[in-house]
C-alpha cells in the first residue's frame, strides 16, 4: 500500500509542479501489429538489511566484527564523505556553486542508509528514476526530510496526505526532473522522475506480494543485465543474463546465492574435467592455497576474433588456476591442447608481432621466445616473468601459463592434490566453476601483485595509509576458506553457491579496496598522472 500511495504522490507532484500551459501533442503513432510485451519488473532492485540488524544477532559476532571493527568504520566514513559529493550532483543535479553545501547536508543520511534496512528500486524509464525506501526512526526520518528540504533549488511543494500518518512534499530539481519525499510511520520514501511524463509514477511501482525489503535475507539484488547493457556499457559480445543473488548470515560466514537466467540455451559444453596431473602440485611445507577449474567456454572463445588470429589447431574449453604459498607473486595454470609443444612453436611469431610491437612501445619489457624451453615469455620487468610453455604432462596435451618462469614443476608428481579437493568438482557432470581459496593467503598474493601492477603503468599503487587498505589488512588475518561453486541447472540457467566470511573471494576485496581507497572514487579508473612511471626497462625503445 505505502508504495502506491507513494506513486499517488508522484502523480499529485507532477500535477502540482508541472506547467499549467502544454504544448499540443503529436499525434500517437499506430502501434505495430505484432508488439513485443514490455518486461516485467525494474532492471536493479536492492535490499541491504542494514548493519544494525548484525548487532543483534549473536550468531553473526564475527561478521559484525569484521564490518564494525575502527578499521571498517575509518573506511565507511572516507566512503561516505566521498560518496556525499557524488550524489549531491546524482540527486540535485550537477552545480558546482551548491556541492559543497548539499554534500554536508546528505552526509549524516550516508550513515543511517548504512545502518538501516533500505530498498532501492530502478525502474526502466526515460529520465534517470528511481525510488530508495529507507526504514528509518521517528527522529531520523525527520533530519531526513529536513535536509533534502534544505538541499533543494526550488521552495517544495506539500502533497496532499493519502493516509492519516504521513506527510509529503515535492520539487523540482536542476535537470527537470521531478524529487519526491513522502515519510510514512515507519519508513521515509525518496523517488526521483522524469517530470510530466505518465511513466513518473512507475518510480514507485505497485506489488500486492508484500514489500521486497521485508526479505529476511541480509543483501538482495536483483538486475536485469540485457536491459542494463547499454547503460553499464557491458560489451555487446555476451548474452548477459537477468541476474538475482541473496546473502544470508549462517553462524560465523556468510552463504551466497545466485541465479543467472539466459534468454536462450547457452552454448556451453559440459565435459568431464580433465586435470593436469602433473603440473599441480601440492606439499606438507608448500601447500596450494587456491584451486579453480572452470569449463564451458570453447564455443564462446572460438568465435572471438581476437582468439581466431592466433590460428591454434584447437580451442580449449576448460581452465584450471592453482597458486601455492612458497612465492607470492608465483600464479599457474593450465588449458588442454593437443600437440602443446608445437601449439608454441606456431603461437611464437604472432606474439612476438603483435604482443611484442605494443609492449615493446610502452617501454615495460619485451616478448622473448626461448627455444630450449619452447616457452613465450614476457621479459624485462621486475620480479614478474610471464610466460606460456607446454606443461609437464606425459601426452604433451596442456598449455602452462604462469606469472614467473623460473618457478615450473619438473619431474614427477610425488605430491598431487588433496583427494577431498579433488572430489568436490572431478566426480560432478553438471559442474561449471568450482573455486577454492584460503583467502588471507591469497591476499597475502593479489595485494603485492597489484602493487606491482601499478608501478608498471600510470596509475598509482595501493596508497598505505588509505582507509579501505588499512581495514583490508586488518581483516585479512581473520579470512578463512571460500568456495564458489556454479552448476547449470538447465541450457539457459546458471546456479552459483559461495560460502564466505566476507562474501567476496581475495582478488574481489582488492578490487574492491583499491576502488574505494581511489581518489577520484566513485569512479573506477584511477587519475593516470598520479605517477612519473618508471624508468625505461631493458630491451625497450628509447
Amino acid at each position: 500500500m505505502r508504495r502506491l500511495a507513494f506513486a499517488f504522490l508522484i502523480a499529485c507532484g507532477i500535477a502540482v509542479t508541472g506547467c499549467r500551459k502544454k504544448p499540443a501533442a503529436p499525434p500517437a503513432p499506430k502501434p505495430p501489429a505484432s508488439p513485443a510485451p514490455a518486461p516485467a519488473g525494474p532492471v536493479f532492485r536492492l535490499h541491504f538489511a542494514g548493519l544494525n540488524s548484525l548487532s543483534t544477532d549473536p550468531d553473526n559476532a564475527k561478521l559484525n566484527g569484521l564490518l564494525n571493527s575502527q578499521e571498517a568504520i575509518a573506511m565507511r566514513r572516507q566512503t561516505c564523505d566521498r560518496l556525499a559529493v557524488s550524489l549531491a550532483d546524482t540527486i540535485f543535479g550537477a552545480d558546482a556553486s551548491h556541492r559543497a553545501r548539499r554534500a554536508a547536508l546528505l552526509r549524516p543520511l550516508l550513515d543511517d542508509l548504512a545502518a538501516s534496512k533500505f530498498l532501492l528500486s530502478v525502474p526502466d524509464s526515460p529520465g534517470g528514476s528511481w525510488l530508495l525506501t529507507v526504514f528509518l526512526t521517528p527522529s531520523q526520518r525527520a533530519s531526513w526530510s529536513t535536509n533534502l528540504w534544505q538541499a533543494t533549488d526550488s521552495p517544495p511543494v506539500a502533497l496532499p496526505a493519502v493516509t492519516a500518518s504521513n506527510s509529503a512534499w515535492s520539487t523540482k530539481i536542476r535537470n527537470g526532473s521531478l524529487l519526491t519525499v513522502a515519510v510514512f510511520d515507519d519508513c521515509l520514501m525518496l523517488g526521483k522522475s522524469a517530470s510530466g511524463t505518465p511513466a513518473a509514477s512507475s518510480a514507485a511501482g505497485s506489488s500486492s506480494a508484500g514489500h521486497p525489503a521485508l526479505s529476511p535475507n541480509l543483501i538482495d539484488i536483483t538486475a536485469d543485465l540485457p536491459r542494463l547493457q547499454a547503460a553499464l556499457g557491458l560489451p555487446k559480445s555476451i548474452a548477459w543474463p537477468h541476474l538475482s543473488v541473496s546473502v544470508t548470515a549462517k553462524g560465523q560466514t556468510l552463504r551466497s546465492e545466485a541465479t543467472l537466467k539466459f534468454a536462450s540455451a547457452a552454448p556451453w559444453k559440459l565435459d568431464a574435467f580433465r586435470l593436469p596431473t602433473n603440473s599441480v602440485r601440492d606439499s606438507v611445507g608448500d601447500p596450494l592455497i587456491s584451486f579453480t577449474a572452470v569449463q564451458g567456454f570453447g564455443n564462446w572463445l572460438a568465435h572471438r576474433p581476437e582468439f581466431k588470429e592466433w590460428e591454434l589447431l584447437s580451442t580449449p574449453n576448460q581452465l584450471f588456476t592453482w597458486a601455492r604459498k612458497d612465492v607470492p607473486y608465483n600464479l599457474l595454470a593450465a588449458v588442454p591442447m593437443a600437440d602443446a609443444s608445437n601449439t608454441v612453436v606456431r603461437a611464437a611469431p604472432h606474439a612476438l608481432h603483435s604482443l611484442g610491437t605494443n609492449i615493446t612501445k610502452a617501454g615495460i619489457g619485451r616478448i622473448a621466445f626461448t627455444t630450449n624451453r619452447t616457452e613465450i615469455g614476457w621479459v624485462g620487468m621486475p620480479i614478474l616473468v610471464p610466460f606460456v610453455r607446454p606443461a609437464p604432462e606425459p601426452d604433451n596435451d596442456f598449455l602452462l601459463f604462469g606469472s614467473m618462469a623460473g618457478i615450473v614443476p619438473t619431474g614427477p608428481n610425488t605430491n598431487p592434490p588433496p583427494v577431498e579437493l579433488l572430489n568436490q568438482f572431478l566426480p560432478r557432470t553438471n559442474l561449471v566453476y568450482y573455486d577454492w581459496e584460503i583467502t588471507e593467503a591469497k591476499l597475502a598474493q593479489w595485494m603485492p601483485i597489484f602493487q606491482l601492477t601499478a608501478m608498471l603503468s600510470p596509475n598509482p599503487s595501493f596508497p598505505g595509509a588509505a582507509a579501505a587498505n588499512q581495514w583490508l589488512r586488518a581483516v585479512s588475518p581473520k579470512l578463512g576458506n571460500t568456495i564458489t561453486e556454479v552448476t547449470a541447472v538447465s541450457p539457459t540457467e546458471l546456479k552459483a553457491v559461495r560460502r564466505s566470511e566476507l562474501g567476496l573471494t581475495a582478488i574481489e576485496l582488492t578490487v574492491l579496496t583499491r576502488w574505494l581507497d581511489n581518489p577520484a572514487f566513485p569512479a573506477f579508473a584511477y587519475p593516470t598522472n598520479a605517477m612519473p612511471g618508471l624508468p625505461t626497462m631493458p630491451g625497450a625503445k628509447k
